[in-house]
């Protein structure tokens, strides 16, 4: 075939574009997925070479998320270049040249957004592993900063494409400043506060805090809002300007968790027993790692209708709300367990009808017992003893954890 005819086919015309500009074309798209494959080959490369085993997964999956935005991001880069080499009409090309700028800046953005995501979700797996939970509430905060900003530059980019004048532009926004600022006078509130929630630190990411009638623990902390999750399972979004103007009751913060109950025990117990009673509690809270031993109160405190009322007053170590329950559940079980070997009765309200010993059924009373055995008891309960529970040893497997 000589080149004349090899010429004159490629100039041949098909619905108005010639063979060699479908040539052309079909090589774009031949390059764009090459460039692609090529790319995420050598991503691919640098992840298993650079980053740590344990880490593959979490870079594979971010990756395999940027494909169809670094796919579109390709295409229309390749568009803009090679699409001026085809010579097609003038109009067809400037409406092509106009898309091509439009979606590499659309496709940009999403990139842009998707390393913003994968860098954020890499800070916070970090900052989870960290005892500080500041970084877990800056991880969002920088999330949402820094897709701001990529977007705020791709905008730019459409309006310099669109022939907009960004200088006159912003002079234009000072002109108007003034209004915006005065309908956005709650908007800047709430973001003043949110500055102020992070430099102050009243509290942090997984707090209990007390908010006049909201109760819950703080899930994330914004620009604009605060989310607290309270333990009815709803999600409350709470302003941060109301955050910083209201006293804010940060349970979690707490050293000590106060515990206050009352024992009743019945009134036919005899005083020696109620002694090695309060003793043995006391005992009992000295033996318990978790409970402050500098202070604590256990007394006979009053004549109750229906039961002699020991107050106990005591604090416990948690650092949340399931470890304070856990204690008070092993702390608990082991007065139950002293009371059965003192043979101490707890009493609840009831009417006893008293009858003549001889009759069958009678109630028994326990007899005194020698103070130095009472004494006893109570050792076995004291931090050297071997009576307490000391830490929660559950009867069964499985069902130990609430």
């Amino acid at each position: 075939m000589s080149p004349n005819l090899v010429f004159n086919w490629l100039n041949e015309s098909v619905i108005g574009i010639e063979i060699w500009q479908f040539i052309g074309l079909g090589v774009m798209a031949v390059i764009i997925v090459v460039a692609r494959f090529a790319i995420i080959f050598a991503l691919n490369q640098a992840i298993r070479r650079r980053t740590a085993p344990e880490r593959h997964e979490f870079w594979q999956f971010e990756l395999k998320r940027m494909q169809r935005p670094l796919l579109l991001l390709l295409g229309a880069i390749t568009l803009a270049i090679g699409f001026p080499v085809l010579d097609f009409d003038p109009d067809v090309e400037n409406v092509v040249e106009i898309f091509a700028n439009f979606a590499s800046t659309f496709a940009g953005v999403l990139v842009g957004f998707r390393l913003v995501d994968a860098a954020a979700d890499y800070w916070r797996e970090m900052a989870a592993e960290t005892d500080s939970k500041l970084d877990d509430q800056l991880v969002p905060l920088a999330r949402t900063a820094g897709k701001i900003f990529v977007g705020a530059i791709g905008a730019v980019f459409i309006l310099q494409n669109l022939d907009v004048n960004i200088t006159s532009l912003i002079a234009g926004l000072g002109l108007g400043g003034l209004a915006v600022a005065l309908a956005a006078q709650d908007t800047l509130k709430n973001l003043l506060g949110g500055a102020t929630i992070l430099a102050d630190k009243p509290f942090q990411v997984g707090d209990w805090v007390i908010l006049d009638d909201i109760e819950g623990t703080v899930e994330q902390v914004g620009f604009r809002s605060t989310r607290i999750r309270t333990f009815a399972d709803s999600l409350i979004t709470v302003p941060n300007a109301r955050m910083t103007d209201t006293a804010v009751n940060n349970m979690g913060q707490r050293t000590w968790r106060r515990y206050y109950t009352t024992v009743g025990i019945a009134y036919h117990t005899d005083p020696d027993r109620i002694q090695a009673f309060v003793e043995g509690i006391r005992a009992t809270v000295r033996s318990n790692p978790n409970m402050r031993h500098d202070y604590y109160i256990v007394e006979l405190h009053s004549f109750g209708d229906s039961a002699l009322n020991i107050m106990v007053y005591t604090f416990i170590g948690a650092s949340d709300w399931n470890e304070e329950l856990r204690t008070r559940h092993v702390f608990n079980l082991d007065i139950i367990r002293l009371a059965n070997e003192l043979q101490v009765e707890f009493a609840f309200p009831t009417q006893t009808l008293h009858l003549a010993s001889s009759v069958e059924g009678a109630q028994e009373i326990p007899a005194p017992r020698d103070r130095s055995d009472l004494a006893q008891t109570v050792d076995d309960f004291a931090p050297d003893g071997q009576a307490g529970q000391r830490t929660d040893d559950p009867i069964t497997r499985g069902y130990d954890n609430g």
